[in-house]
């Protein structure tokens, strides 16, 4: 493990909570990537730019999302995260491994954000049943579950310190700095540059 002397500078507000929301996008394709491997993801979720807006009711022509960035593929991926467990302990696998990319710092859930999401997803509700129509989901999927869950996700909460943290995760191949960790094998979440 290598250790490294990290500095930080801060300025402002930095540490006022705000919401992951679409950036916890890349953080769940990287983790359902390792869980499953980029084959079987890509065999639900295409990994193409789609041209289109972030929320389109939109499939691809093998009626796949285009990506796992735009809300379609988000819900996909959030769909094939450890498919075998129930909704808490998904939530908790997923809070236990953005702690980790944190390295600790500081991670959190806004419980009245994820209400209002809920309540206003109208959207989100439709582009939903438009995949299950579509035969998107794997077998067996719990469509309310699976949308629940892509709410909580989008309602963890990050400050600029502990998102800085992530980020250098990221860029360090999957290796929380401050810890010499290993979250991600490189391998497994290299796509997400591509």
């Amino acid at each position: 493990m290598y250790h490294y002397s990290i500095f930080r500078h801060s300025v402002g507000n930095y540490n006022v909570p705000f919401c992951l929301q679409s950036t916890s996008k890349p953080l769940v394709y990287a983790l359902v990537q390792e869980e499953l491997n980029q084959e079987t993801v890509h065999q639900y979720v295409g990994h193409e730019p789609s041209g289109i807006t972030f929320n389109a009711i939109s499939l691809d022509p093998a009626n796949k999302p285009h990506n796992p960035m735009i809300n379609a593929g988000a819900i996909l991926t959030c769909s094939l995260l450890k498919q075998n467990m129930n909704l808490a302990d998904r939530f908790d696998y997923v809070t236990k491994m953005f702690k980790r990319l944190t390295g600790g710092e500081y991670l959190a859930f806004n419980n009245a954000v994820f209400l209002s999401e809920r309540e206003t997803a109208d959207r989100t509700f439709a582009l939903g049943y438009y995949m299950r129509e579509n035969k998107c989901f794997p077998e067996g999927t719990n469509l309310m579950e699976t949308l629940d869950f892509y709410f909580q996700l989008c309602s963890i909460e990050v400050d600029c310190d502990s998102a800085s943290v992530v980020a250098a995760t990221l860029a360090n191949g999957g290796c929380v700095l401050q810890q010499g960790t290993r979250c991600f094998l490189p391998t497994q979440y290299e796509i997400l540059y591509r």
